[in-house]
């Protein structure tokens, strides 16, 4: 058995840049925080509570309460509905997204799951908008799960197991991601890594790196054939 896991903001869906805005916004209008850093690469954890748990320890010397994370995702999802309704360009797919996942979902000896450091409302209301269906999908977690993407990726993997009686070799577990915090989670974890061709991994060697979705069957199978 081999499992694939994808990422979704800038793996799935083209979703990045607006995601980024509303969470912004929404870390304003919620809890009132001004001059922080917006680069979220650089928080100790790249996932949505992440950001937010440590926002809240920096600014006010503890964590936030689960009324205050319930709030902060409604104003955000808000946010993300009123840019889709002004702004619908911002939440197409990756081209062929939807028909990768279509096509391995359907294959014997392969189960899709998905790993996300966005919120659950928020990752479903992106992929929805962007037409991709994640019915065939085994398992998915989200950044209610865990801080850390390695404990959300291995969330996904925990659920698979269980649903389908199977314990695979880490070789066989392959990641797809955007970014360097999807690598090095993978690192952590000791599962393979495809990476979505773009700046933000242009400086990490000898990594499997696709420009188009039609390539990816070909390296699962190298992956498979060098495990």
């Amino acid at each position: 058995m081999k499992y694939i896991i994808f990422d979704i903001d800038g793996t799935l869906t083209n979703t990045t840049e607006i995601d980024d805005l509303c969470y912004t916004q929404a870390i304003a209008e919620t809890f009132g925080f001004s001059n922080f850093n917006t680069n979220y690469g650089h928080y100790e954890n790249t996932t949505d509570s992440g950001i937010l748990h440590q926002l809240s320890v920096e600014r006010r010397n503890r964590p936030c309460t689960v009324t205050e994370i319930e709030n902060f995702i409604d104003c955000f999802c808000n946010l993300l509905e009123i840019a889709y309704e002004k702004q619908a360009h911002y939440f197409r797919e990756i081209p062929k997204a939807g028909k990768i996942i279509r096509r391995l979902t359907q294959q014997d000896g392969l189960r899709v799951g998905l790993a996300t450091g966005g919120w659950k409302q928020s990752a479903l209301f992106k992929l929805q908008c962007a037409d991709i269906s994640i019915e065939g999908c085994s398992a998915a977690s989200f950044a209610q799960d865990a801080f850390a993407r390695r404990d959300i990726i291995g969330n996904t993997i925990s659920k698979m197991n269980k649903r389908h009686n199977t314990h695979p070799e880490l070789a066989d577990i392959i990641y797809v991601g955007d970014g360097q915090w999807d690598y090095q989670a993978t690192q952590q974890l000791g599962i393979q890594f495809i990476g979505i061709d773009n700046k933000k991994l242009a400086h990490i060697p000898d990594i499997i790196r696709i420009a188009d979705y039609d390539e990816l069957e070909q390296h699962i199978g190298l992956l498979t054939l060098t495990s």
